[in-house]
């Protein structure tokens, strides 16, 4: 509930500025996370605030490629706007190194080192903190 919080105080800040693009956004991801909340029927954990808000973010990445893809800058520079305030609101992610220090760690524990299981065992630990495809990359490389 930190985020909504911020959010709450963000939109006002935003609105007696005068930027309309940035509140009208921030009001979107309020949206999001409120019904979030109306699907689980209550407050929503600061877990699945950031659950909410890196699915906000992937979405947005994706079109970001496709606007690329489909040569649309004003859509690319719209769109990078919105990717870079979630990354605001998004804690900071770990980098490869940190990540593969904690793969080697994970793998030595484990007595079935296939890649599913070491994925399995990294991510429940990382799921909040590091993306999944990196995370992949990752456990691809070392254990092959």
């Amino acid at each position: 509930m930190k985020i909504l919080k911020w959010l709450d105080e963000e939109i006002i800040k935003e609105y007696k500025a005068g930027n309309k693009i940035r509140r009208v956004f921030l009001q979107t991801i309020k949206a999001a996370l409120l019904n979030r909340a109306k699907e689980v029927g209550g407050e929503i954990s600061d877990e699945d605030e950031i659950r909410v808000l890196k699915s906000e973010l992937k979405q947005r990445q994706e079109a970001l490629e496709q606007y690329k893809a489909g040569n649309r800058q004003d859509l690319v520079d719209s769109i990078q706007k919105e990717i870079n305030i979630l990354k605001e609101l998004l804690p900071a992610e770990m980098s490869e190194a940190e990540i593969e220090k904690i793969v080697r760690e994970k793998i030595k524990t484990l007595e079935d080192k296939s890649f599913g299981s070491v994925m399995k065992t990294v991510m429940a630990e990382l799921r909040e903190r590091a993306d999944g495809k990196t995370v992949a990359q990752i456990v691809k490389k070392i254990v092959g």
